[in-house]
């Protein structure tokens, strides 16, 4: 094997699929970096047996073939070398020659027979949308899933094709995660989504698309639905990964069907006041509780060794006069950092009600905080 490319192509393609390497596992072999020249182009490959990624970059091919490198030990020599033409070669016994200017670097490389394949789909149910609008629905639902590994199913992002079974809901294709103390859910119309289904999709698998689609924003990400995987092809990178097997809750008993009070205010503002209540919060519990009080609403925290904030939030209510509830500022704040919408709704009904998080007039998102159980004290 013989070919030349430029540094800047292959170190993107290597530092994209050298976050899918196994950095511990009982199966050394996945611990490489798949290279394989074809033709006119270079396939970079990882697979960790749940998730697999290839990624094509352009070369000029002088002899075909393949080789294992290690993922580390390569990735660390392309990021320092000079921004010029590369050429790699393997030489008798596995040895990879990675020459530029005058110089080089030998490393072992290993016989790619024994790699993995790359599951690839085949009649699946494919759908394709829009990149920009997928990598959204990725950001308002990944960060709300489960990081306990107790909870394998809520690990991942549910994704449901078809029609909705809720009132007023017209989405064809919906992503729903949640943690048991916070839940989002997203949805989209999509054109050419006409079968139903519903799979979970781990968390890492997602914002490596993500990631993937933030690199050069503007196209479609294909989605192909198998038996066990999906897929997402993008370009000139391909994803695949396994489902996560189980039983996710019915998020629909979740969502609230009503609520007593909405608060109408500018995402912005209300994120920057529980920004500075979080400061107070962090040294108790990160307790914030919002009151709605003489048709105003208020942001309060206190921690007895450091000191209180009780915030004044310009905003518009409707409904009852009276409410207070008490959330973690975390769960809160989150969700208004993945709004783009200029304002949203603040559903509230009673101290051990839900709070509901809307955009007003824009995207299918919704976001549910669970609350928290606080001793009333005076203000």
């Amino acid at each position: 094997m013989e070919f030349k490319c430029n540094k800047s192509s292959l170190y993107q393609g290597v530092q994209s699929v050298e976050r899918i390497v196994a950095t511990r596992s009982t199966l050394p072999i996945i611990g490489n970096i798949l290279l394989e020249a074809t033709k006119n182009s270079l396939k970079i490959s990882a697979n960790n047996l749940e998730i697999g990624m290839e990624v094509f970059i352009t070369a000029n091919i002088d002899e075909e073939g393949a080789i294992l490198v290690p993922a580390k030990i390569f990735s660390g020599i392309v990021s320092k070398l000079p921004d010029t033409e590369i050429t790699i070669k393997t030489i008798d016994k596995g040895l990879v020659k990675i020459s530029y200017k005058q110089s080089n670097f030998n490393i072992n490389g290993l016989s790619p027979d024994e790699f993995p394949t790359l599951p690839k789909i085949k009649d699946g149910k494919s759908v394709k949308i829009e990149s920009s609008i997928f990598s959204e629905m990725i950001d308002q639902t990944v960060f709300s899933v489960s990081m306990s590994e107790e909870k394998y199913v809520l690990s991942g992002v549910l994704m449901e094709f078809g029609k909705s079974q809720m009132s007023g809901d017209n989405s064809n294709l919906r992503m729903v995660s949640t943690d048991g103390y916070r839940l989002s859910k997203r949805g989209n119309k999509v054109a050419g989504s006409s079968f139903e289904s519903s799979v979970i999709i781990p968390a890492k698998a997602l914002s490596e698309v993500a990631r993937m689609i933030e690199a050069d924003p503007e196209g479609e990400v294909e989605l192909m639905l198998g038996g066990d995987h999906i897929s997402f092809r993008y370009k000139d990178s391909y994803i695949v990964s396994r489902l996560i097997q189980g039983q996710f809750p019915d998020y629909k008993q979740v969502i609230p069907k009503s609520s007593e009070i909405k608060v109408t205010m500018n995402t912005k503002v209300f994120l920057q006041a529980i920004e500075r209540a979080a400061v107070i919060a962090s040294s108790s519990a990160n307790i914030i509780r919002l009151e709605v009080k003489g048709g105003k609403l208020y942001a309060i925290a206190s921690a007895p060794d450091v000191g209180s904030i009780n915030e004044l939030i310009e905003a518009e209510i409707k409904g009852g006069d009276k409410a207070q509830v008490a959330f973690n500022v975390r769960l809160v704040m989150d969700a208004l950092k993945v709004l783009k919408d200029e304002k949203i709704v603040l559903e509230l009904s009673g101290p051990l009600s839900p709070g509901m998080i809307k955009p007003v007039g824009g995207d299918d998102f919704t976001y549910i905080v669970m609350p928290i159980r606080v001793a009333e004290t005076s203000t």
